[in-house]
């Protein structure tokens, strides 16, 4: 995700500059749902251990 949100990707050759625009958005749309949803689970199971 570090990758996707600067703009990079890493195929085992090192990180690359990924050059189309419009992967570069698709892949950070991405990222950025995965970060929401990280933070949404880590809200709910921290409010289930509070509860507990």
């Amino acid at each position: 995700m570090k990758l996707a949100s600067r703009g990079l990707r890493d195929l085992d050759s090192g990180p690359q500059e990924i050059s189309d625009a419009a992967e570069v958005q698709q892949l950070q749309r991405q990222a950025r749902a995965v970060y929401v949803k990280s933070v949404i689970a880590a809200s709910i199971l921290t409010a289930i251990a509070l509860a507990t």
